[in-house]
């Protein structure tokens, strides 16, 4: 199993490596996070982009703000090494930063933006309600977006996860796949185990 797996991490080093560029830790960013100071001036590969889906709040004073539809704000609960995204909000708009430990108020953290069943989501600058109507409106209307949260980096000591810029988020954006999968995915889940890698 172990073998499969390198061999699925190498091609897809070799087929996508190039839309995830290496994340340099500066100084700077080491400043609020003790536990990148280790890595300052290393390079370190990304593994994973976080993203939430996005739409137009639909509160009139924010109509400009693409607010996140975020399941949950956490990243990792695993004890000792707990990570959560915090959003910020400045300016009339926001960004998010990534926060280390178990947060004061774990509910919030928990839920992101979702506001139940009922009520989809809740409007991030304002917290009034965001219906599914509105979620529906905004995808036919092809405002539908997309705004990082968190990079996840690899380091000798496991993942790090380091809060995005908007450089990075531009260089994201910017990368378009040079290769596709040239056959059908299988329809049922049980058939993945069954593929074989390549000789």
């Amino acid at each position: 199993m172990r073998y499969y797996g390198q061999w699925m991490r190498d091609e897809a080093e070799k087929r996508i490596g190039h839309l995830y560029p290496k994340v340099e830790v500066t100084a700077e960013m080491a400043k609020a996070r003790p536990d990148l100071k280790p890595y300052v001036g290393k390079t370190l590969t990304v593994i994973a982009w976080l993203w939430a889906r996005t739409v137009k709040s639909p509160n009139p004073a924010f109509a400009h703000v693409d607010v996140p539809l975020a399941s949950t704000f956490m990243l990792s609960t695993k004890r000792g090494k707990e990570a959560y995204v915090e959003p910020v909000i400045e300016n009339g708009d926001y960004r998010f930063t990534v926060r280390l430990g178990t947060p004061k108020n774990t509910e919030p953290a928990k839920s992101g933006t979702s506001a139940g069943k009922r009520a989809a989501f809740k409007c991030l600058m304002s917290s009034i309600a965001i219906p599914y109507e509105h979620i529906r409106s905004e995808g036919q209307a092809g405002r539908i977006g997309a705004r990082m949260m968190a990079i996840v980096v690899e380091s000798e000591h496991g993942r790090v996860y380091v809060e995005p810029t908007e450089e990075m988020e531009a260089v994201v954006l910017k990368a378009k796949p040079i290769w596709r999968p040239d056959c059908e995915m299988p329809k049922k889940a049980s058939q993945i185990s069954s593929l074989q890698p390549m000789a």
